[in-house]
């Protein structure tokens, strides 16, 4: 993450492969994990030892027990968003590949939001990794077509970051949580008590959050990334599909009812969060407008036909649109 920290995901425990997963190798030569590695991992364990466990209660330690962060290269399932926890082995895993996809899709994100573009080009390249990721190669950067001095400009590098560690702190404690609570794989368990998991872990990285008042505004690019890469029930057209899906195929399962829920907890917390701000009022405002986009996401995740459309959209779009998705 540059000079400071990287950011992490969602998961509980190593499953198989995600259908049409991207390999994210395919993305980063080894040499430059390596490199990637050698520069960020320290500030990793940093915010690991320093800026999270410490920040815990003496019964949260207790319960979860000695925990151990890893950082491999590649995670298990070489997915974009390979980020996972093993409660049995109390392991935390935040893959370095899947750390700097994200800290570069932000990068693009934080691009387009300076030259005036919403994020439209980044949700199709998501998509495309999902649906079609034999035609794509090279970083997100590349191939959203950001230029390599794009961190030069001081907003870009300021909102990127401050998007990068928001997610880190969020998806550090999500991942503890698994390992706290002692959740179970997706195998052994429904649709309804995966979400159910999901949602806990999801509580308890936000209430932690708000103890530092940390403004979590990266949760709806995060999620916008998450709904799009994952899929959900609204993907399907029987429960039963679904329920196969998750058993055999879904590593980060999302659905609207999770993503209400963090749009519920920002919103009863908004002032906790922003406390420690210049100007909370200001702030504020913008940890309810991310209610509300997270709203939008959540209604989107339940239309049959607007996931459908944004299914086709992935598998029809053309590769070379991506990087003429801001040309202002």
């Amino acid at each position: 993450m540059r000079s400071t920290i990287y950011a992490a995901c969602l998961s509980v425990t190593v499953l198989g492969a995600p259908l049409h997963a991207q390999d994210v190798g395919r993305l980063y030569s080894q040499p430059e994990l390596a490199n990637t590695s050698a520069r960020i991992a320290p500030n990793l364990r940093g915010l690991w030892e320093e800026d999270f466990l410490t920040r815990l209660t003496p019964a949260e330690r207790l319960r979860a027990g000695p925990v151990t962060l890893n950082l491999p290269l590649v995670g298990a399932q070489r997915t974009p968003l390979d980020f996972y926890a093993s409660p049995p082995e109390r392991q935390v895993y935040l893959p370095i590949a899947s750390v700097k996809f994200l800290d570069d899709v932000y990068i693009a994100i934080a691009h387009y939001e300076h030259r005036g573009c919403g994020m439209g080009a980044v949700s199709d390249y998501v998509g495309m990794l999902r649906e079609r990721p034999g035609e794509l190669s090279g970083s997100p950067r590349e191939a959203l077509g950001v230029p390599a001095n794009a961190l030069s400009e001081p907003m870009v590098d300021d909102v990127s970051q401050k998007l990068t560690k928001s997610t880190v702190y969020f998806i550090v404690a999500h991942e503890y949580a698994h390992v706290m609570y002692g959740h179970k794989g997706y195998k052994a368990i429904s649709a309804l008590e995966a979400q159910r998991q999901e949602m806990e872990a999801d509580a308890f990285a936000l209430e932690v959050m708000r103890r530092i008042a940390v403004p979590p505004l990266s949760m709806v690019h995060f999620f916008t990334l998450v709904s799009r890469l994952e899929r959900s029930p609204a993907d399907f057209d029987a429960p039963e599909q679904y329920e196969i899906y998750l058993r055999q195929r879904a590593s980060h399962p999302v659905s609207a009812r999770r993503i209400f829920a963090v749009a519920d907890a920002l919103q009863a917390n908004a002032a906790s969060y922003v406390i420690t701000q210049k100007n909370p009022q200001v702030w504020e405002q913008r940890v309810l407008q991310a209610v509300r986009e997270l709203r939008d996401i959540g209604q989107i995740l339940d239309d049959r036909a607007m996931r459908r459309f944004l299914t086709h959209r992935a598998r029809t779009i053309s590769p070379a649109s991506l990087r003429a998705g801001c040309k202002q």
